[in-house]
C-alpha cells in the first residue's frame, strides 16, 4: 500500500524562430543605462521583482519585465541559466513593499463552447475575475504573490458554469555564498491552460508571475473539452556561489495534472536537476545540466517513463533590453511497459512488456526583446511529456509568442500566438501510440484606458486542433475542432499601495 501511495504521488519555435534570435544578436546593442546615464549595475544578489504594470491580457507572463519606467534604475538579471525561471531582462530597483488589487468584468460570444469536433453552436458567457499582487521586502527576503479568481457563467443549458483560481509564489531569500528559493504554480481552470480564452482574453495573472520553464511544469496543452482541471507545480531550488562568475544549483520538484468529473489521465511528474553556470564576459553565460524526470499516472494505464537529459546552455542578457537563452542535448527515455488496467483513454493487454529505452533530443529555449515601448517574446520547447490527460506519454513541441505595446503606464494591447505538438510514444500495449494532435491558438486585444486605473477592454482568441485520427469530446467525434471568442470588458487595476 504505501509503494502504491508513493508511486501515485510521482504519478510538461522552430528553426525560423532561432534565425529571429541571431538577427537579434547580430544586431549591435548599446549598453543600457538608468535615467542618471549609469551602465549596467554589476552582479549582485537577486535583485527586488518590479511593481507590475496591466499588461495585455493576451501578453505571456515572461514579459512581466517589458513595462519599463525610465525613472527607475533597472538592476541587471541574476537568476541562473540551470534554474527552474526562465532569466529575466533585469529587475526595477524597488525597496517597498505594495499590494495592488484588481477587478475584471467580461461578456464573450464563444463559437464552440463545449469545443465539440461537430454540432458547434454559438454560446454566451459573462466573467468576472479579482486579484491582488503582494511584493514584500525583508532584508535579503523577496516574497512575491500573485492571486486571480472568479467565474464563467454560461447561458447555455449544456454548459456548466465555471471556476478560474490562479495562484502565484514565489520566494527568494539569499545568504552570503549562498541562496534559496522557492516557487509554487497553480492553475485551476474549465478547460486547456494553453491558449486559454475562456474568460474574453481578461488578464489571468496569477500562476504565470513565477515564470516557470517548461521542464517544471505539466502543462495540459490538448483541448479535451470543458471540464475542471488542476495544474500545480511546486520547486526548491538552492544556488551555491563558487566564485564571482561561477555557481551551481540544485532543483526539485513535483508537477500534477488532475481532471475532475471526466475519463482523461492524471499524471505526476518528480524532477531533480543540478546544473553548473560560468558567467563568460557581462552579457554572456554558459551553463551545463543535468536532470531526472518520473512520469506516473493514478488511473489508466500503470506505465512509468523515466528520462534523463543533459543540456548545454547560452544566455545572453542585455538589461532592460535582451534576455535570451538557448539550452538543447539528448534526452534518453526508458518506458516501464506495465499492465494497462480498464480505465483512463488507453487500452492494453493487461500483460506487461517489460521496459525499453530511446533516444530523443530536448531543447528549453526563451527570448525577450524590448523595444522602447513594444515588448517581443518567445518560448520553445521540446521533450518527453506527460500526453495533457489524453495521451500516455508523448514527444512535445511548444512554441509561444507575444507582441505587446504599451498603450499608457498601466494599460497594454497586444498579439499572441501559439502552437503545440503532441505525438504519442511508443509504448506497447497502449491503445493509442502513434497518434498525433496539432494545436494552433491566436488572438489580439485592444485596452482604451478611461482613466488611469481603469480601461475597456476588446479581445478576440481563436482556438483550432487537428489528429492524425478521430477523436472524440463528450459524445462528439472528429478530426478536428475549431473555436472562436469575442469579448468586450471592463477592467479596474489599482496603482501599487505601499505598505
Amino acid at each position: 500500500m504505501l509503494k502504491n501511495l508513493i508511486r501515485e504521488r510521482r504519478g510538461i519555435i522552430g528553426f525560423g524562430g532561432l534565425c529571429c534570435v541571431l538577427a537579434i544578436l547580430t544586431t549591435p546593442v548599446a549598453k543600457c543605462q538608468d535615467a542618471n546615464g549609469a551602465s549596467d549595475q554589476s552582479q549582485g544578489n537577486q535583485p527586488s521583482q518590479p511593481i507590475p504594470a496591466y499588461h495585455s491580457p493576451l501578453a505571456s507572463s515572461s514579459q512581466d519585465q517589458g513595462d519599463v519606467n525610465d525613472s527607475t534604475t533597472m538592476q541587471r538579471d541574476t537568476r541562473p541559466l540551470t534554474g527552474a525561471q526562465y532569466i529575466s531582462m533585469g529587475d526595477l530597483t524597488n525597496q517597498h513593499s505594495y499590494w495592488q488589487p484588481q477587478v475584471d468584468v467580461a461578456g464573450t460570444a464563444d463559437s464552440n463552447p463545449t469545443e465539440s469536433p461537430t454540432n458547434a453552436n454559438w454560446g454566451g458567457w459573462g466573467s468576472f475575475l479579482g486579484g491582488v499582487d503582494i511584493h514584500q521586502t525583508s532584508g535579503t527576503s523577496q516574497l512575491m504573490l500573485s492571486y486571480t479568481g472568479g467565474g464563467m457563467f454560461s447561458n447555455e443549458s449544456d454548459v456548466p458554469s465555471g471556476s478560474v483560481q490562479e495562484l502565484g509564489l514565489s520566494d527568494h531569500i539569499t545568504f552570503r555564498r549562498s541562496a534559496v528559493s522557492f516557487f509554487d504554480q497553480l492553475y485551476y481552470l474549465p478547460e486547456a491552460g494553453l491558449g486559454f480564452g475562456g474568460v474574453g482574453g481578461l488578464p489571468l495573472t496569477g500562476g504565470g508571475s513565477t515564470g516557470l520553464s517548461s521542464g517544471f511544469s505539466n502543462a495540459q496543452s490538448i483541448l479535451s473539452g470543458y471540464g475542471q482541471n488542476l495544474e500545480n507545480s511546486s520547486v526548491f531550488q538552492f544556488e551555491g556561489f563558487l566564485t564571482p562568475r561561477s555557481s551551481i544549483t540544485m532543483d526539485a520538484g513535483y508537477s500534477l495534472l488532475h481532471f475532475f468529473g471526466n475519463n482523461l489521465l492524471n499524471s505526476g511528474d518528480l524532477t531533480f536537476q543540478g546544473g553548473y553556470n560560468y558567467q563568460m564576459s557581462e552579457h554572456n553565460t554558459l551553463a551545463l545540466s543535468y536532470a531526472f524526470s518520473q512520469i506516473s499516472y493514478s488511473n489508466g494505464p500503470s506505465t512509468l517513463i523515466d528520462t534523463h537529459s543533459l543540456q548545454a546552455t547560452f544566455g545572453r542578457r542585455v538589461t532592460g533590453r535582451l534576455a535570451l537563452q538557448i539550452g538543447a542535448g539528448p534526452e534518453f527515455a526508458i518506458y516501464d511497459e506495465g499492465a494497462n488496467p480498464s480505465g483512463g483513454t488507453g487500452g492494453g493487454s493487461g500483460v506487461s512488456s517489460g521496459s525499453s529505452t530511446h533516444a530523443y533530443w530536448s531543447v528549453n529555449s526563451a527570448l525577450n526583446y524590448q523595444f522602447q515601448r513594444t515588448a517581443l517574446g518567445l518560448d520553445y520547447s521540446h521533450g518527453v511529456g506527460a500526453g495533457s490527460g489524453v495521451l500516455a506519454g508523448s514527444i512535445v513541441d511548444m512554441v509561444t509568442g507575444s507582441l505587446t505595446h504599451r498603450m499608457s503606464r498601466t494599460f497594454s494591447s497586444g498579439l499572441t500566438g501559439g502552437y503545440a505538438r503532441n505525438s504519442a510514444l511508443p509504448i506497447a500495449g497502449i491503445q493509442f501510440s502513434g497518434r498525433n494532435y496539432d494545436y494552433w491558438f491566436a488572438g489580439a486585444s485592444l485596452a482604451r484606458p478611461l482613466s488611469e486605473t481603469v480601461a475597456l477592454t476588446l479581445s478576440y482568441q481563436m482556438q483550432y486542433q487537428t489528429s492524425s485520427s478521430s477523436f472524440c469530446i463528450g459524445t462528439s467525434c472528429g478530426l478536428s475542432v475549431v473555436r472562436h471568442l469575442i469579448s468586450v470588458g471592463v477592467s479596474w487595476h489599482e496603482r501599487p499601495l505601499l505598505f
